[in-house]
């Protein structure tokens, strides 16, 4: 279990509070985040940019925390990052490769040796033996063959419902253990390194993680990440005493505007025709394991000094994480001419994050070597390394708070938001 003090603490002095609307001097901004409360596509936003020498080029935010409370959306609301989690676990295993305690090319199995006999769907109902076993860096490329199931790969998803696999959102009582052991028994959905797909590759980093440094995974991350970087809101585990500085989960209701998720919802995944079945209630769950491709909570301001960390080259006001040569590997492409369906044309994939290497094909207004990711809940982090800038944007709008978060970037660059 996470302290449960760094989460009660004062947020950290060097986060960004958001000035008021209209004061920071790039109006159009202001309005892209004003339009999407008004639109009823977010109940609140916010948004920072930064510049790698520490300037705030951008701050603002509009909304409420929560559609039922006058709560404003504050330097303190706290976020669920879903897969915004995957890069900042990206970083706790490449702390442990430049430590020599993990090495990229070593097979799952060496730490989890459940996953030592992986067999690969060949047809429906039909597999046969992997020709390897999926590595550390299939795994943190998401070429592992672990999938999803709500990324609805025939025979896969009707493997993993019958097995109980959880995708890390619905299941406030199953153990990590457990959720490892159901997983290993299925088939992969094509052999390790043939094929780019989403899937629980970083739940399996986050159990390896836990085996190779011998304590809980969300106690690592905190202790090795949140509290260097002074990311004082970054658990797992929201305890109740906090629970009021939630931002609420929201989806889009069908005909027009937006309600909150209940437990059980089914959240259209829009790109993959899939439905996510979700939990919004799990970041209160002190039974739920910490999932490392999703289950991070955060403040924005503290998860864009994770992103400021990354833009800096691994280091932030005099605390290194990683080596310069490590984090410029975790943001270059990785996954060669493999199509990465979830970003479309003209991305890579590096490790835990997309790269984009064709800013034409992409039809995308950043430089390319831009890196990033976004959650399911609403969320997005992009980092700009030729440029020198770092974003973050929040919502808690399911799916459509990421497409939300692409737009404010796009917005970014061709709205005269540029420094």
């Amino acid at each position: 279990m996470m302290r449960r003090d760094l989460l009660l603490a004062a947020p950290a002095a060097s986060a960004l509070a958001a000035p008021a609307l209209g004061q920071s001097g790039k109006p159009a901004l202001d309005l892209f985040l004003r339009m999407q409360v008004e639109q009823h596509r977010a109940v609140g936003i916010a948004a920072q940019v930064v510049h790698r020498d520490g300037t705030l080029v951008f701050a603002g935010a509009a909304g409420r925390r929560d559609p039922d409370a006058p709560d404003p959306i504050r330097p303190d609301t706290l976020f669920r990052l879903a897969s915004m989690t995957k890069p900042i676990t990206a970083v706790a295993v490449l702390m442990l490769v430049e430590e020599g305690r993990i090495g990229l090319e070593d097979p799952a199995d060496r730490f989890l040796p459940e996953f030592g006999t992986p067999r690969v769907q060949t047809t429906p109902g039909q597999d046969e033996p992997a020709s390897r076993v999926p590595t550390i860096r299939d795994l943190l490329r998401h070429v592992s063959g672990l999938s999803y199931r709500f990324m609805n790969v025939p025979g896969i998803v009707e493997d993993y419902a019958r097995r109980g696999v959880d995708d890390g959102l619905a299941a406030p009582d199953l153990t990590m253990a457990e959720n490892m052991r159901r997983l290993s028994g299925a088939p992969l959905q094509a052999q390790p390194g043939t094929r780019w797909g989403y899937g629980l590759s970083f739940d399996v980093l986050g159990a390896v993680i836990e085996r190779v440094a011998g304590v809980p995974f969300d106690r690592f991350v905190i202790e090795r990440i949140g509290r260097p970087l002074g990311m004082d809101s970054l658990v797992f585990h929201v305890p109740e005493s906090e629970r009021g500085r939630m931002a609420r989960a929201m989806m889009m209701a069908e005909g027009s505007g937006i309600r909150p998720i209940a437990r059980g919802d089914g959240v259209p995944f829009a790109i993959t025709g899939g439905r996510i079945i979700s939990d919004p209630e799990r970041a209160f769950s002190a039974t739920a394991y910490p999932s490392g491709g999703g289950g991070a909570t955060a403040t924005l301001g503290d998860y864009l000094r994770f992103a400021r960390m990354l833009l800096n080259g691994g280091a932030l006001d005099g605390v290194r994480l990683l080596r310069e040569e490590t984090v410029a590997a975790m943001g270059a492409p990785q996954t060669g001419d493999l199509p990465i369906n979830l970003a479309g044309p003209g991305f890579s994939f590096g490790y835990g994050v997309a790269v984009l290497v064709d800013r034409e094909a992409a039809k995308s207004p950043q430089p390319n070597g831009a890196f990033g990711w976004s959650g399911v809940y609403g969320t997005g982090v992009s980092i700009d390394p030729a440029s020198g800038l770092a974003f973050v944007l929040m919502t808690q709008t399911a799916v459509e708070g990421m497409l939300i978060a692409d737009e404010f970037v796009r917005a970014f660059y061709t709205q005269g938001g540029a420094r």
